[in-house]
């Protein structure tokens, strides 16, 4: 996702004059017409602010003249990072010498944001934090607007979403009693960021932030915001798995942006865009896009957006099938967000590696990866409860709802001072509360027990127990619902069937003790084998299906021989000496229009047949 930095550089620069009178006033409109400037031509805005700093500098007037500087500061961060360094360091110790804690905590503030750019993100975080603290100290509200939004979206980054949630919403609330349209529209857009985030997939909430978001910067002819905003719905219909939708409007922020001509906004959506074209089977555009984008990045010296498209150029690569020249780049990835100890990113790149190692048929490699990916998905996942995530229900839009929240704190402020004038509490009232609580805790201790109750009772109904696989009441109505799906868009979709080969011989021979283990072996190595968006069900004693959404015939075909392999290469001679597992696969994809799942599985059964009368252990297409 996008932030909307032309909104940042709107409110940097109207809240760059902490003075008051009718000499700052006017200072400040003339700073909110650089502002609207910078939205079309950054460079144009600059020029404009060093005009006016010269007239503070003949003017004698240091107040403003580190007004206008912290704005210089705002629009350098993007253009030019070395004097954006230097001019933070500068303004920050004149900012101390005269006894200005409000310019020195912007001056903060503004170094923070250019240790963001360049990937310096713990000393982002630090700068952040003080403008924080800052701006409840002096009760400049401006200022605590500005860093909570900065916190709350590094935060979001981090994946801490409960308190990334916090800020926003504080920030929110902030500017609307500001009256800053465009400090509010910079709030709703991190928001609409947070619940566009792959680990909170509320989808629903974000698409109608970014359109409103699009439709007033269309109106206001806003270049820069049309891009955000087209950039963000084409994240959000990526995320949704709608390719072709996102596509489109990847290419709309891509054409936007480079009517503005600024080169890091460019490579990040060449970025976005080459993704989309890899996952649509273009690999060679989306590798040709990617080799620009991370040379790019090399030559700013931007050392985690150099890291994070190298791992879009190794997944790429891995989509391609190239899965030695993939591990490079993702190895790459995994040292820098490794050492930045950044779980949003890891979860992905430990996916990525272990589906490259997977693809080279390293496969105990694979699965140590695949057990990384699983650990931080599981942490991500706690830090999401511990980080309260139900405040993303939180509705920001309401005014009236707002109101009603102030209306029923007063009401309660009202109730506590007639109870403190009511005088004490009696004790028979202290035993029926006592009595109340020990109740509530005996319903409280009933329902958690009936709640893991019906857990249980789900996960009986829905997975097989043996393999922990989804049973075939699960897996049929998910793979109905991806067969109406790829219908519904026209996108590929393949199955396999899959069926272990004389495995009656080897419970008879065994024992059904051997045969139940032989089976867990199975399912756990076609599990490891597959991506991420593949469906495995056991629908039979011995029989399997796999389903494989956006995958084409040949994709499937050799999705199965990596299936085939694993089960092959997994280890049984611990079970009984010279006992092996071996597998037969019958493979399909959608056959026009209007094929039926039901019509896909015979297909998938008939090539499983022909395999085993082929000699088994082998892949067929049907």
């Amino acid at each position: 996702m996008k932030f909307l930095l032309s909104t940042l550089f709107g409110i940097a620069l109207c809240c760059a004059a902490p003075c008051r009178g009718a000499d700052a006033d006017a200072l400040g409109a003339r700073i909110q017409e650089a502002a609207k400037v910078t939205d079309k031509d950054r460079a144009a805005g600059l020029a404009l602010l060093d005009e006016m700093l010269a007239q503070t500098g003949r003017d004698k007037d240091q107040a403003g003249r580190r007004a206008v500087q912290y704005a210089r500061c705002m629009v350098l961060a993007d253009l030019d990072r070395d004097a954006t360094a230097k001019l933070a360091a500068l303004m920050l110790a004149e900012s101390r010498a005269a006894g200005d804690p409000g310019s020195v905590a912007r001056f903060r503030l503004c170094a923070g944001y250019h240790a963001g750019r360049s990937g310096m993100m713990d000393a982002a975080l630090e700068g952040y934090e003080i403008g924080v603290s800052e701006g409840r100290r002096l009760g400049d509200r401006e200022l605590l607007a500005r860093a909570l939004s900065l916190r709350g979206e590094i935060r979001a980054n981090r994946g801490l979403y409960g308190s990334a949630i916090d800020d926003l919403k504080a920030a929110y609330e902030l500017q609307l009693a500001l009256g800053n349209v465009n400090g509010q529209r910079y709030a709703l857009n991190a928001i609409a960021n947070l619940y566009a985030d792959r680990n909170v997939k509320d989808y629903a909430k974000a698409l109608p932030y970014y359109e409103k978001l699009l439709a007033a910067n269309t109106e206001e002819g806003n270049l820069q915001g049309q891009a955000t905003a087209h950039f963000n719905i084409a994240s959000t219909y990526e995320s949704m798995g709608q390719l072709a939708p996102a596509l489109a409007s990847f290419r709309r922020a891509l054409a936007l942006d480079t009517a503005r001509g600024l080169p890091d906004d460019i490579a990040y959506d060449q970025r976005a865009l080459a993704i989309v074209l890899s996952k649509l089977g273009q690999h060679d555009a989306a590798l040709l896009l990617l080799e620009r984008v991370v040379a790019h990045y090399a030559r700013t010296r931007d050392v985690e957006s150099e890291a994070m498209a190298r791992l879009s150029r190794g997944a790429a690569l891995r989509r391609a099938g190239r899965f030695a020249q993939a591990l490079p780049e993702i190895r790459a990835a995994l040292a820098y967000f490794g050492a930045q100890k950044n779980q949003r990113f890891l979860e992905k790149i430990h996916e990525e590696h272990a589906l490259a190692l997977g693809g080279l048929g390293q496969w105990e490699a694979a699965f140590a990866a695949r057990g990384a990916h699983m650990l931080v998905q599981q942490e991500l996942q706690q830090l999401m409860l511990d980080q309260r995530i139900s405040l993303l229900r939180v509705q920001f839009q309401s005014e009236q709802a707002r109101m009603q929240n102030e209306g029923l704190a007063r009401d309660n402020a009202s109730a506590q001072r007639e109870l403190a004038a009511a005088g004490t509490v009696t004790r028979w009232q202290y035993a029926a509360l006592a009595l109340s609580l020990v109740a509530i805790l005996a319903l409280v201790q009933m329902m958690v027990r009936q709640v893991r109750l019906g857990a249980r009772m789900r996960d009986l109904a829905m997975i097989d127990e043996l393999t922990r696989l989804p049973n075939r009441r699960n897996f049929m109505a998910t793979a109905n619902e991806a067969f109406a799906r790829a219908r519904r868009d026209g996108t590929d979709i393949a199955l396999a069937g899959l069926d272990i080969d004389l495995f009656k011989s080897i419970n008879d021979t065994y024992g059904h003790a051997v045969g139940d283990l032989v089976l867990q072996r199975t399912a756990h190595a076609l599990r490891v084998a597959l991506r991420p968006s593949d469906v495995i069900g056991r629908v039979g004693g011995e029989e399997f299906l796999v389903l494989m959404p956006g995958a084409s015939l040949d994709e499937a075909a050799g999705a199965a021989e990596r299936l085939r392999a694993a089960v092959a290469a997994a280890d049984c001679s611990d079970l009984a000496p010279g006992l092996e597992a071996h597998i037969s696969i019958g493979v399909t994809a959608r056959a026009g229009a209007d094929d039926q799942l039901e019509a896909a599985i015979k297909r998938a059964d008939g090539a499983m047949y022909c395999a085993k009368q082929g000699g088994r252990n082998r892949v067929e297409r049907g």
